[in-house]
Parts: structure tokens; sequence; C-alpha cells
């Protein structure tokens, strides 16, 4: 079992991870979210590479001998500062995919343009960068997400820039090659977007399902809470109930027979302080469970707690139980709140003889296990079938009659003056002080109930309600 602590901080991480995965807005407007983050992760660094491209030639081509015309390296260094600038808005326009389309299509435009001008003043078809056009346009057009109708349009005007850098002698195969671009680029975009909306209403069925589980968890956990509250106030109202019936049976008596019958009063009353005896330590006992005395943290030797508590619950039950001790050595007094560990070293000792009433041994071990250290204890009774293993930690939780896993039906058989708190408040009590309680049982073959408790504690008072 997972102890109060851990399951608060696991509850209280899924709650933060679920909130950060939580659905916000409209599915449209999660969808441009989406994409405009796709956009700044790929059209941000493709214009600053461009950008860095363009102005690395700008500087080759200045020292170049002989000297290119001046016009050249104006055009580079022109688109390449703009370039630069178009990069730096899409950080500005990250929050508008309108914007951020609007820039990449002016970015693609500025550096057709740029490049064709380069073509134009270095010779046309004979220059060196009359390939620079197409090339630059298929790899933005693969490099960033545009919206399909913009790779046409751009190659369209990759065309007539060429066109015009050539003078009007640029070959058919040309013209033919950007209809090429466009209609790949098309494709691509389309393929691209046809992709993206498919990973994103796969993602928003995920997350709706997830919710959904959520919702239905929660409720499952409240309706389980108030399942475990009605069987607790049950068992309370019965406990209660039937102290309170024998105490005001036997004041009523005591009023009956007080001046008539001295000796059958003064039985009377002594059954109605038994009563009231029983319904203090009940009282006790839900105090313990849930954990509202206040108590310091002691030293103690648990090894020397296991026995006594053993002890004690063998010598009540007054069978032919015995104890096989295994317990390690040299393990120094820990930290603790040594009324609580001893009342649940008492239940889980009781339910272990009681386990066994035509006798047998409990194996009671104390053992290091890193930085913890575990008690466990281990008997040869029936043992508890798997359905029912769950539910041991219930409050005022009790066996049909026809399981006789243990004497008499019951986790708890119903003996005068029990609580019915049983396992539950020993899961409560030791969770509280940062431990864990764990039970393995196999039908026929026993149970083995184990304690882990923290090596090392820190000594400082307890706030009500927690250890």
């Amino acid at each position: 079992m997972m102890s109060l602590p851990a399951a608060k901080d696991l509850r209280a991480r899924a709650d933060r991870v679920i909130a950060g995965a939580a659905l916000r807005g409209t599915p449209r407007s999660r969808f441009l979210r989406e994409q405009r983050r796709r956009v700044v992760a790929r059209l941000l660094p493709t214009l600053a590479m461009v950008a860095v491209a363009t102005g690395t030639a700008a500087v080759f081509d200045l020292f170049q001998s002989p000297a290119v015309p001046r016009a050249v390296t104006l055009a580079q260094g022109l688109t390449a500062t703009l370039l630069a600038g178009l990069a730096l808005g899409c950080t500005l326009a990250r929050r508008s995919y309108v914007a951020l389309m609007t820039l990449a299509f002016s970015g693609i435009c500025v550096l057709l343009v740029g490049w064709a001008v380069v073509t134009a003043e270095t010779g046309g078809l004979r220059s060196a960068y009359a390939l620079s056009v197409p090339m630059a346009l298929t790899a933005v057009v693969i490099a960033v997400p545009l919206l399909p109708w913009h790779a046409p349009v751009l190659a369209a005007i990759g065309a007539v820039a060429v066109g015009l850098a050539t003078g009007g002698d640029a070959p058919p195969s040309a013209f033919v090659l950007f209809a090429l671009l466009g209609g790949g680029g098309f494709a691509i975009a389309r393929a691209r977007r046809r992709r993206a909306l498919r990973a994103f209403r796969r993602v928003e069925r995920l997350a709706a399902a997830a919710v959904r589980i959520r919702r239905v968890q929660d409720q499952l956990v409240v309706v389980e809470k108030l399942e475990a509250l009605r069987v607790l106030v049950g068992g309370m109202a019965h406990e209660l109930n039937n102290a309170l019936a024998v105490s005001l049976a036997s004041t009523e008596q005591i009023v009956r027979v007080a001046e008539s019958d001295p000796a059958s009063a003064a039985k009377a009353a002594e059954r109605a302080q038994r009563g009231l005896v029983r319904i203090r330590g009940t009282i006790d006992r839900l105090k313990r469970f849930a954990l509202a005395e206040e108590g310091v943290l002691e030293p103690a030797d648990l090894c020397a707690m296991l026995d006594f508590a053993l002890e004690s619950a063998i010598g009540r039950a007054r069978s032919g139980v015995m104890i096989d001790r295994s317990y390690e050595e040299d393990l120094s007094q820990i930290d603790t709140h040594v009324a609580g560990l001893a009342e649940a070293l008492f239940q889980v000792a009781r339910n272990a003889v009681e386990s066994m009433p035509k006798g047998g041994t409990i194996h009671a071990s104390v053992r290091r296990d890193g930085e913890r250290v575990v008690l466990s204890v281990a008997d040869e009774g029936q043992g508890i079938p798997p359905a029912r293993l769950a539910k041991v930690f219930d409050p005022f939780y009790a066996r049909e009659n026809a399981d006789t896993t243990f004497g008499g039906g019951r986790i708890l058989a119903p003996m005068p003056g029990r609580s019915g708190l049983g396992l539950s408040a020993v899961y409560g009590l030791v969770s509280a002080i940062g431990g864990k309680v764990e039970i393995r049982s196999e039908v026929g073959r026993g149970t083995e109930v184990a304690i882990s408790l923290p090596s090392r504690q820190r000594r400082r008072p307890s706030r009500p309600g927690s250890f």
C-alpha cells in the first residue's frame, strides 16, 4: 500500500500534468496554435539561414577579382538585410498565424526578386547565379510549411522574375521547371497540411478520451469515498449503539432497584461503566485512526515493540501459537510515534493469532531495507482470497459467514470491545508516520503483513491530524 504523503504527492503531480494537458479554446484555435508553432519552428531558422547565405555571397563577390558590378553586392546586401529583418519579425508575430504566413510569403518574394536582380546584373542566362532562383524556391518550399496556394503563386513570381532577369531569353524548359515546382510545392503543402490535420484530430481524440476517463475516475473516487464513509459511519453507529444500549439499560435498572436491592444496583452500575468504557475505547481508536491525537516522535526499539505486541496477542488468545523470530542484529532505534506504532503492531499480531484458532507458528522478522526498516508478521492460517484482499484495509470490513479465512468468518471476529477498525487503523497509523503497509496472502498458506518505516526521521512535534 502507498503511504498517505506519497499518495497526496502523486495526486498533486497528476493534477498538474492533467492541467497542463487540458484542452483550451476551440478546436480551430488549438489547430492554429499548433500550426503557428510549426511555422515558427521552420520559418525562423530558414529565413536566418538564407539571410546568412546571401550575406556571405555578397561578401565573397565584394572581394572577387575582377570585381563584380556594385549593383550585385548592393542587391545581395539589401536582400540579406530584409531577410534578417523578416526573421526577427517571426519572433514578434508568433501569436498570429496570418502574420506568420504573410512574413513567409514576403520573405520568399524578397529572396526570389533579390536573386533575380543578381542574375540580371551578372549576365542573365550566362550568369553563375542563373539557377539561384529555382534552387532557392525549391529549398524554401520544402523547408517551410506554407499554405497550398502559396506554392503555385510563388512559382509564377519566380518565373516572371527569371523572365525579366534574362530579358525574355529564358528557354521554355525554365518555365516548365517553375510549373513543376509550383505543382510539386502545392502537392507537398497539401499533403503536409492533411498530415498535420490527421495528427491533430488523433491528439484531440486522445485528449478527449483522457478527459472522459479522468471524469469517470473522479466519479468513481467519490463513490468509493461515500461507500467507505457509509461503512465507517454504519460501523461506528452499530458499535456505539450497542454500548449505549447496555449503559442505558443498566442505569434504568439502577434507578429501579437502587433502594430495594443495592447488590443488583451495584452490578448494573458495573455494566453501565463497562459500556461507557467501551464507548471511550471506540472513540480512542477512531482518534488514532484519524490521527487526531497530538504526539511527539520518540526513539523506539522495534524488535522489543514487536515482541510485546505478539506476546500480548498470544496471551489474550490463550492458544498454542508459537513465535519464530528473525531479527537483524545491530538495528539502532528509530524515531517514531510509539503509541501509534504499538497499536498498529498489536492489531497485526492479533489478526495473525486469530487466523490460527488451532495453533501454529507466527514468523516475525525485523530487517533493514536500504533507508527503511521492515517489520514482518506472517501466520500459517487459511489466507485471504484475492477477491477479499483488496478490501482488508476498509474500515469495519467483515467477511461473510461463508468465508472462513479467519476464525469466526471475519477479519475481526465479533468480540466485545472491538472497534472494527482493524487493518484500516494499521494503514492510517503507519502511513501517517511515513511508513507503508503491504499485505501478501495465499489461500491455504497464510498471510504476511509487512510494515515499512523510514529508518531516520526528524524529531518534531506533530500537528493535529498528522505525525
